[in-house]
């Protein structure tokens, strides 16, 4: 993962949040602390063919690697995104 991102907002969904805590043991706030307003993020885009561009960004949480799905909010202010998942990697 070379290039950087920001996240400048992070918009999480009750549907995403509730699917991070019981599939994956993450809670909403620290994903949200993980991401949003952190300098230096590593990502990459994906083209996924069933759910469109998304970057993939690689983060910490609780001292594990943790990869975080976000999908453009299509917002003016720029730099907004919608959580789409997010997993701990082992």
């Amino acid at each position: 993962m070379a290039e950087t991102i920001w996240v400048a907002q992070l918009r999480i969904s009750n549907a995403t949040a509730h699917k991070i805590s019981t599939q994956h043991g993450l809670q909403a706030d620290e994903v949200r602390g993980a991401v949003e307003c952190v300098r230096g993020l590593s990502f990459v885009w994906d083209d996924d063919p069933d759910r469109g561009r998304r970057a993939i960004v690689e983060t910490f949480i609780r001292g594990h690697r943790v990869l975080v799905v976000l999908y453009s909010a299509d917002d003016p202010l720029g730099e907004v995104f919608d959580l789409g998942s997010a997993y701990r990697l082992r």
